[in-house]
């Protein structure tokens, strides 16, 4: 199954026009029959029933607050009896702990996280690639200040893409249908309408109607529409959904499980 806990961009809101979609950042959690796998751990993170029967392995695109902030919050660490894996296509184990490490320690935080909570393990990306041949994973770079990493899982003949942070240019058609094609469910960044983009340039995210566009080009069963702007209440979220002619788009809200 996969679960969005978070689909919101940039900062976490709590507005009472904006709780049918969700106010948290990004995490999505997929389950199978042997793994939890996570995707980013911005607030939603919070929400995580993390697993002591599954092995639980934590996919981080890039370290923006808005895809971090959450981690030190979940309150199933202290009943964990293993360890979660973490990785990252973005930087190498030691950049990505030190990464981490320094953003959940003084003056950011008002203790060492990493030294209370002895719960993870980084592992190198390649490695996780390799290790766990059973999920096919692959990664894709992405527009994106500083840099942002899209993920893909393929498990029992179902594929998964997870495309959040990504500025959307004509040269990256090409690249991104053929790492999303045959896909079950895509999560794609629509932060802004085409008409924002305009004041948004070099801000590092698409368009909904990008989405919509490719979604067309794409062998897709879900388009799901996530990394919503902040400012985007409920009412606008749903008017803008009954324009779309293309039913297999969809506005990610958070809490819904889907199939998978």
């Amino acid at each position: 199954m996969i679960i969005n806990h978070g689909v919101r961009g940039s900062v976490p809101t709590s507005q009472q026009n904006n709780i049918l979609f969700g106010g948290n950042t990004p995490c999505v959690e997929i389950r199978t029959q042997k793994y939890q796998l996570i995707f980013d751990c911005g607030s939603g993170f919070t929400k995580v029933n993390l697993s002591n029967d599954l092995e639980t392995i934590l996919f981080i695109s890039h370290f923006h607050h808005d895809h971090i902030q959450g981690l030190a919050f979940n309150n199933h660490f202290s009943s964990m009896k293993k360890k979660i894996t973490i990785t990252s296509a973005h930087s190498n184990k030691i950049d990505t702990y030190n990464i981490l490490m320094n953003y959940y320690i003084s003056p950011y935080f008002p203790v060492n996280f990493f030294e209370i909570i002895r719960k993870f393990k980084f592992l190198e990306f390649d490695q996780v690639t390799s290790d766990y041949k059973d999920l096919n994973i692959k990664s894709i770079d992405l527009n994106h200040p500083g840099n942002s990493y899209g993920y893909s899982i393929t498990n029992n003949n179902k594929k998964f893409c997870y495309l959040l942070d990504n500025e959307y240019e004509d040269f990256q058609e090409k690249k991104i249908v053929k790492f999303c094609n045959d896909s079950h469910t895509v999560i794609w960044d629509g932060m802004y309408l085409d008409s924002e983009l305009s004041d948004k340039k070099g801000w590092g995210h698409s368009s909904i109607e990008h989405g919509v566009i490719l979604a067309d080009k794409i062998n897709v069963k879900n388009f799901l529409i996530s990394h919503h702007s902040p400012s985007r209440s409920d009412k606008e979220l749903k008017n803008i959904q009954k324009t779309f002619i293309n039913k297999k788009v969809k506005f990610a809200s958070e809490n819904n499980i889907m199939e998978f």
